[in-house]
């Protein structure tokens, strides 16, 4: 028995959008990008319940294929994901080397106090 490709995305965004849910309610996944994420299996389970969509907007588009649309917007979505988070890597990265100079300088005046109270 071989299952639809409409039926498997449906049930794809289905299964996306309960896994979303169970992380946030096991405080696994902020509610902040709950809604990005809920937003993303949303749009899965409608384009699979109603690929006609795809259709329309690539004939509107003057899209020849109109199949590969959420491909490239998928491909879109990962590539903006991966380079906010090289972002937030960098931030995190530069507040990590503050800190730790920060904490050198408190060990040299830590050091220095010392020296000085035993002289």
């Amino acid at each position: 028995m071989l299952l639809s490709p409409q039926l498997v995305s449906s049930l794809i965004g289905v299964a996306i959008a309960a896994i979303i849910f169970f992380l946030v309610r096991r405080d696994h996944l902020q509610p902040k990008q709950a809604f990005r994420w809920f937003f993303v299996a949303l749009a899965v389970a409608l384009l699979g319940f109603y690929p006609s969509v795809i259709d329309r907007v690539g004939i509107f588009l003057g899209i020849a294929y109109p199949p590969v649309i959420p491909l490239i917007l998928g491909l879109g979505a990962a590539l903006v994901k991966i380079l906010l988070m090289d972002i937030e890597r960098n931030n995190m990265n530069v507040t990590i080397d503050r800190t730790v100079q920060k904490l050198a300088i408190l060990e040299t005046e830590i050091e220095q106090l010392k020296k000085k109270s035993s002289n």
